[in-house]
């Protein structure tokens, strides 16, 4: 990567023309006197300057020269790009400013009231604030645009803007390429990022392409982290994790996916001294892997996890922490008032200092100390479902007090002693409220028998869920497929639409597919991370086209898909399934769920599945489906599933026939 101050630039007068936006504008490190604006062209600019004003006032200042910084030869992005990076300084603190990116005279944004910032107040002043906070959004399909919008219209309708964007990571699927985040990041959010910073941690998927200990690849390209404590905090030298303020919040954003988590680690040892220094009213800390979670990820058994809640919570907690925001599990949870919480496996018993709803018009706000006080109580909160979504099929987390299994986001309110939470939903339905009230002195003591969340706690829509039905009649269709298809005669004449040990695209690493688009058309495998194979699959027998070594002991589901034709005039009731499997399966065509043999999903979301021995291909007519498939391109997805870890063997093996014959 090359860098250099803007000023240096000597170009022709047609490239110069040629050059323009192609990412943002976006805002980082906002700060009481400053902000960074950031933008990228194809084609090099000779004179990048920004103009900026006071709202509402003619007199203007301008950031241009070694104010500019210009860097090229980024991880993986195109060839001819730049990117444009302005530190505008000594501006007042909790004001707002008009901007326009120009290349010499030439206007390169429009002039609109979007493109604005607003400095941060002044360190220690209590000022409301609006925090929208979204992660494992970066699915760059409707459900993620749909999040969006909701945040959108719902700060409109109440009137009351953001001030602050939360990322907690997974912002760019499969593997947080410069590409993906160009069209799963920057261009879905591009209005809210022209005037609100976003401020990110990283994720597993970002982590793919980028070094977190190195501080290298597309997303360490993407944001600008105050390593040296410009926007308040202590220095971290680092921009894996860092902290900044707001008036009389302090944030505190880590690194959970590849850094060291001990307590000896770099990131530790500066966490002890960030807060030891904080003296914010609100202190909020952020990251992508959850402490606590019975999602799409088990807090119990996850390493990353684990480590998170050992070695890193003990130090937030000692630190006065009042909120913690994580992601990775796609689904929302959001705990008690608790404290303590280290053991594996997470437990109840002992750290629950306040088992109410913590809701305003229910039982009440949970209350704090005024002042910072130590292990006063932390809400731990999980917001991973911004754009995918999973199955629930780990269980409840004991320490959780609402869990929503649909897309979403969180908004957070601070306004003096008084911290509001909002689970808003993609359709923009408010579907958890809770508060935190830091007023006095609060002595808290561990309520003995604490409530206990059961599945009666989870709320589910089954909405957007990876091959849940999407209308109640598909769901009755989905019921009535699992009784009535069982396998049958196979045909005497048949043609092979889809022939056995035919290349397939698989996902066999103990990961569900982020969307449920794998099961439709337009989902692209490579980009996402799968791989091509041969059927059948599995391991344990000796007889699989592409053996799953890694299989055993490690995870129970593998995920496969093909694009293929069906001619003009196919007769589409004669067509069937021939597959051998152990122990169960679930078919998918065109995005919608035909088949589930041996897979079991309770109204509560959980999984469980049945053994079947593989014995043979089995023959199931698909004729009652003739309306999911169509003349032309089609997608068949299966899920292959092992009723267990330890199971000694798994085999997937599909066909696709038409019946010939008369």
């Amino acid at each position: 990567m090359n860098l250099r101050p803007a000023f240096v630039l000597a170009l022709s007068a047609s490239a110069c023309l040629a050059a323009e936006i192609t990412r943002g504008p976006y805002l980082q490190v906002a700060r009481q006197d400053g902000i960074t604006i950031v933008w990228r062209t194809e084609g090099e600019l000779a004179n990048p300057k920004v103009n900026y004003s006071q709202d509402g006032k003619v007199e203007s200042g301008t950031c241009s020269g070694p104010a500019i910084l210009e860097r090229s030869g980024l991880s993986g992005a195109p060839q001819g790009a730049f990117q444009y990076e302005a530190t505008i300084s000594g501006l007042l603190p909790g004001t707002t400013y008009r901007y326009d990116i120009l290349d010499g005279a030439k206007a390169l944004t429009g002039s609109g009231p979007e493109y604005r910032f607003t400095t941060h107040p002044p360190t220690g002043k209590p000022t409301p604030a609006r925090i929208w906070v979204v992660g494992d959004s970066g699915t760059g399909e409707a459900h993620q645009m749909l999040v969006h919008r909701a945040m959108v219209a719902y700060t409109e309708e109440t009137k009351r803007p953001l001030d602050l964007y939360l990322h907690v990571g997974d912002m760019a699927y499969g593997q947080g390429t410069d590409a993906q985040f160009q069209t799963k990041f920057f261009k879905p959010y591009k209005d809210t990022l022209r005037n609100t910073v976003c401020w990110a941690s990283m994720g597993n998927h970002e982590g793919h392409s980028s070094n977190g200990l190195k501080g290298v690849g597309p997303f360490f390209d993407a944001y600008v982290c105050p390593v040296k404590g410009e926007a308040g905090g202590v220095p971290s030298g680092s921009e894996s994790y860092y902290s900044f303020d707001h008036g009389d919040i302090h944030f505190i954003c880590l690194n959970s996916h590849d850094i060291d988590r001990s307590p000896q680690g770099e990131m530790a040892k500066w966490l002890v001294r960030d807060l030891a220094a904080a003296e914010s009213r609100w202190i909020i800390g952020f990251w992508h892997h959850p402490p606590y979670t019975k999602g799409t990820h088990n807090s119990d058994t996850e390493t990353q996890l684990v480590e998170m809640r050992e070695s890193i919570m003990p130090i937030l907690e000692n630190g006065g922490v009042d909120l913690v925001l994580s992601g990775h599990s796609h689904i929302y949870e959001r705990s008690m008032l608790i404290d303590g919480a280290y053991t594996t496996p997470t437990t109840a018993k002992g750290v629950v200092l306040d088992d109410g709803d913590g809701k305003p018009d229910g039982d009440g706000a949970y209350k704090k100390s005024e002042a910072t006080t130590p292990h006063n109580g932390t809400v731990a909160l999980v917001t991973g479902h911004g754009g995918a979504l999973g199955r629930n099929n780990m269980g409840i987390s004991p320490v959780m007090r609402s869990i929503v299994l649909d897309h979403g986001s969180t908004l957070i309110d601070i306004d003096g002693d008084t911290l509001t939470g909002v689970m808003l939903d993609l359709r923009g339905k408010e579907r958890d409220r809770f508060a935190i009230v830091k007023r006095g002195t609060v002595k808290q003591s561990v309520v003995e028998n604490p409530w206990t969340p059961d599945d009666s706690t989870a709320e589910r829509t089954g909405a957007g869920v990876l091959g849940a039905p999407k209308t109640v009649a598909d769901a009755e269709e989905a019921r009535k497929a699992g009784k009535r298809n069982v396998p049958g005669l196979m045909p005497k004449e048949t043609r092979e639409i889809i022939p056995r040990h035919a290349q397939w695209d698989y996902l066999a690493d103990g990961d569900e597919p982020e969307t449920e688009m794998w099961t439709q058309l337009g989902f692209d495998p490579r980009q996402e991370g799968w791989k091509p194979g041969t059927a059948g699959f599995g391991y344990g027998d000796g007889d699989d086209r592409t053996e799953l070594k890694d299989m055993q002991g490690n995870f129970t589901t593998i995920y496969i898909r093909r694009e293929f034709e069906i001619p003009p005039g196919t007769d589409l009731k004669r067509l069937g399934l021939l597959i051998n499997y152990d122990d169960a399966f679930v078919l998918h065509m065109n995005g919608k769920e035909l088949l589930s043999k041996g897979v079991v999903r309770g109204k509560d979301g959980r999984t469980k599945v049945e053994k079947h021995e593989a014995s043979g291909a089995e023959y199931f007519s698909l004729a009652e489906f003739a309306g999911a498939f169509r003349e032309g391109k089609n997608i068949i997805a299966l899920e292959g599933h092992n009723s267990g870890k330890d199971s000694s063997d798994l085999s997937l093996d599909p066909a696709l026939l038409l019946e010939t014959g008369e």
